[in-house]
């Protein structure tokens, strides 16, 4: 109980901008990424290619009569995160495939200078539902006459959880020395290889580490950049509280924050945002029942800013500008286990 009058208390205070009042704000700026056609895309991922930011999203197509369909699409953006190119919806099926498409929550990574898509799906239910297994897939993208297509798709399968975890999300992809890892969970931070042959996938490293963070369980967010010397991401985390963006009803609020880990295994985390990270219209009254920070990808742009994509109460896209001397300065260091 006091937990989580402390939450709401916490909140309440992010919500009337008492606790970022810094000179120098770490967001600098927010902007919706619209797409005519599909105007309730959510939860983007991002990277800079040669033809400009190359955005993923997902979307649901017919919210109202089948929830669970979704589908991952692509599109290309301009500097300024407008629209170059027609956005298209990916087939992450095979011709002769049954199921209908259940892919969510793509993120964007290159793996030794290609592109890839780590995200979540189910292949063998022809009715999904919220109570069916879903699992990892990881799959090439590729771009060819101004269209972009998948390979086919890449089930994987850390068999040390396999039986015990219903859904697998958030597996966050980094490249190390030429080799694909991946972070399996933040706290502990779990690391794990996987074989892009068969898919399965082999426990490498974990480390404890004390957080001093009020705000639900951190999960992954975004794949990291490396950036002076380490691995820079976002995380995401949620509680079930009330704001004055949710009339003071309880709903799930997720929230932001950011974090560090070392360049080399066991790839410990090393710093990490004290509080969630905060800008004016990251919550908002709607008639939606969740208030949502949702970062799912992070680029570099001019020297000393970042951009940061996330998903807004899963209906919207967003692109924030982040100072990164400001975001680095605000994060405080991991404690080691005792």
């Amino acid at each position: 109980m006091f937990r989580n009058a402390c939450i709401i208390g916490i909140t309440a205070l992010l919500f009337n901008q008492y606790i970022w009042t810094e000179e120098r704000p770490i967001v600098t700026f927010t902007k919706r990424i619209l797409l005519e056609d599909y105007y309730d895309a959510y939860n983007p991922s991002i990277i800079k290619i040669d033809q400009g930011f190359l955005l993923c999203f997902r979307y649901l197509g017919d919210r109202n009569n089948r929830p669970s369909l979704s589908y991952i699409g692509v599109v290309l953006l301009n500097e300024n995160f407008d629209p170059i190119s027609e956005p298209q919806l990916l087939n992450t099926r095979s011709w002769n495939s049954k199921t209908p498409s259940q892919s969510e929550d793509a993120r964007l990574f290159f793996y030794r200078g290609r592109i890839f898509l780590i995200y979540n799906d189910n292949l063998e239910v022809t009715e999904p539902g919220y109570s069916d297994r879903r699992d990892m897939f990881i799959a090439e993208l590729t771009l060819s006459d101004h269209q972009f297509t998948i390979s086919s798709p890449l089930k994987l399968c850390y068999e040390k959880n396999y039986n015990s975890r219903l859904w697998e999300k958030n597996w966050i992809p980094f490249e190390w020395n030429n080799t694909l890892m991946i972070t399996y969970m933040l706290n502990p931070h779990e690391v794990i290889y996987p074989n892009l042959y068969n898919g399965t996938c082999y426990f490498c490293y974990k480390t404890d580490a004390q957080l001093d963070w009020s705000w639900g369980p951190i999960r992954g967010s975004t794949p990291p950049l490396f950036i002076d010397g380490e691995h820079l991401a976002f995380f995401h985390s949620g509680v079930w509280t009330s704001s004055p963006a949710s009339w003071d009803l309880n709903m799930w609020h997720y929230y932001m924050g950011a974090y560090t880990f070392s360049a080399e295994p066991p790839f410990h985390l090393t710093r990490i945002s004290h509080s969630p990270i905060f800008a004016e219209g990251f919550y908002t009254q709607s008639y939606y029942n969740k208030r949502i920070i949702f970062p799912g990808g992070v680029v570099q742009g001019s020297e000393g800013s970042l951009y940061v994509v996330y998903g807004k109460d899963d209906c919207e896209m967003w692109v924030a500008g982040i100072d990164k001397e400001a975001l680095m300065n605000s994060l405080v260091p991991v404690n080691p286990p005792q």
